[in-house]
């Protein structure tokens, strides 16, 4: 019987290289690993086939990113939720006031420096 050739090894520490390059999460380094890889995207819709980068803009600090605002929705769940995170987070307890001093200390001292 003829040997299939769809290759049904497992992955391990002598071909993780091969593994990393064939699939794309390091670049290609021969002509085998770029033909499998090719293999693996070529029915990938890339969506990004129109659009020019503009290097000169990127290095001397100009670039222009389409930017987002988002909002912050003043939702009582939420609120409520990250409060209860928030007392996770300390172990169910409030925070002590020494602490609270500390950091409110700790905040003057940075402002002043930021100042001078």
């Amino acid at each position: 019987m003829a040997a299939s050739k769809k290759y049904r090894g497992e992955i391990n520490f002598k071909n993780l290289d091969e593994w990393l390059h064939s699939t794309g999460f390091l670049f290609p380094k021969n002509e085998t690993q770029l033909a499998r890889f090719n293999r693996l995207y070529a029915d990938y819709d890339f969506k990004l086939k129109d659009v020019r980068i503009d290097v000169k803009s990127i290095i001397d600090g100009s670039v222009c990113f389409n930017t987002r605002i988002f909002r912050i929705i003043e939702d009582e769940d939420i609120n409520k939720e990250i409060g209860e995170l928030k007392m996770v987070a300390r172990k169910g307890q409030e925070i002590p006031k020494q602490v609270i001093d500390k950091m409110r200390k700790k905040h003057r001292k940075d402002d002043g420096d930021k100042e001078q």
